[in-house]
């Protein structure tokens, strides 16, 4: 008999009352919530397995709402509901670990599979077998005495109180307090804040510290040597003059050897990260470089998969974009090799074929974003400089 119990959230009331329908009709307890707040009062009252709720909900949105069980309820499934589905919000959905992403309207078969499907996910997460040293019993505590000056039973003490407090016993009777949290991740901000923790809450708008680093990149200006300047002492040219011939990048490679050097001549030596572009198309690779050019990024092209993987081999790369519909292998094979040699890596996914589906899917494998064409100059200089400053 199925006992699971799942929380629906929308402020229609005809689409609670549509999917407590189709899913008492399942065999699945369902209950009801209007707004965010009856929604939270509701689980700390009550055990769900799932919760669906809707994207756009006046007040507080579905998405602060996801944001809120993963913080505090992280064992607790979310599937998102909405009638304005995008890529944008798909993948931002996803990221807060959104476990599905169902558009409006969508049939009672189609909210019954990904139900289910979300369910068997979460049973089988939960049977996997334990880690060793996580999450303690009492029953794993030997049963002897706690201290010389403690003459009382580990496993004992720890069924009246909990294994955690056991654990935090000093010599002086009594529990170490738990360090409370100095930083948490802001998704908004996409790094650690400490803000974040004192306020309790993500920075309203736009983030204060994406907003200076966009101003700082763009303040930046280009290192030009003085006109008047000889190269060195026994190189007696004009710089001005030999710029002007061979350009800027082989006069900042130019050492007293008097030749340039190879592996830095061809690059913006003012240039603060290395971005590689992987695309089949050459009149993409070369917009890239021109957009992220002007945000102090050395951007190098490949228009093959193996030689893209092969360039990430020798050099170290600080993101790399890459296109979705590849000769010999697809986007998402290649995503996947850099994830796992490069876990760290961003990748920012672009293409001409995006769909919500094949965003989550990215997303889920670990891209950083998920750009459709055609992109703008500032769409795509936006998502970068986040990347890049993550």
């Amino acid at each position: 008999m199925i006992t699971e119990k799942i929380l629906v959230v929308d402020d229609e009331e005809t689409v609670c009352g549509s999917v407590k329908k189709v899913l008492s009709r399942k065999g699945y307890d369902v209950s009801e919530a209007l707004t965010v707040d009856d929604a939270i009062a509701l689980i700390k009252e009550m055990t769900f397995d799932l919760v669906i709720t809707d994207l756009m909900i006046p007040g507080t949105s579905g998405m602060e709402l996801l944001q809120l069980i993963r913080d505090h309820y992280p064992e607790l499934d979310v599937i998102m509901i909405t009638g304005y589905a995008s890529i944008e919000s798909a993948v931002k959905a996803t990221r807060l670990g959104a476990a599905a992403y169902l558009p409006k309207p969508f049939t009672p078969d189609e909210l019954t599979r990904v139900t289910q499907s979300t369910l068997a996910a979460r049973l089988a997460r939960l049977a996997e077998p334990k880690a060793p040293g996580a999450g303690t019993q009492a029953e794993d505590l030997p049963d002897e005495k706690i201290d010389v000056d403690m003459p009382f039973s580990a496993r004992e003490v720890a069924k009246a109180t909990s294994a955690e407090f056991v654990d935090r016993l000093t010599h002086s009777d009594i529990p170490l307090p738990k360090k409370k949290a100095e930083k948490a991740y802001c998704y908004a901000g996409q790094r650690e804040c400490r803000r974040l923790v004192v306020e309790g809450r993500e920075c309203p708008g736009e983030c204060p510290l994406l907003k200076k680093e966009r101003e700082r990149a763009k303040s930046a200006t280009q290192v030009r040597r003085a006109a008047t300047d000889f190269i060195d002492v026994d190189m007696p040219f004009s710089a001005a003059e030999v710029e002007r011939v061979t350009g800027a990048d082989y006069l900042n490679c130019l050492t007293r050897s008097d030749i340039p050097l190879a592996g830095l001549y061809g690059r913006d030596a003012t240039a603060k990260y290395t971005v590689l572009v992987v695309d089949d198309e050459p009149i993409v690779c070369h917009s890239v470089r021109k957009i992220l050019s002007k945000q102090r990024c050395a951007v190098e092209e490949a228009f093959d998969v193996d030689a893209a993987l092969q360039r990430m081999r020798m050099h170290n790369y600080d993101l790399v974009l890459l296109d979705l519909k590849m000769p010999k292998r697809s986007g998402m094979e290649v995503l996947k090799s850099i994830k796992t040699q490069w876990p760290e890596l961003p990748v920012i996914i672009i293409t001409g074929h995006g769909t919500i589906e094949t965003a989550i899917e990215a997303t889920k494998l670990g891209a950083y974003d998920f750009i459709p064409k055609p992109f703008t100059p500032a769409e795509l200089a936006k998502v970068a400089v986040e990347a890049l400053a993550a």
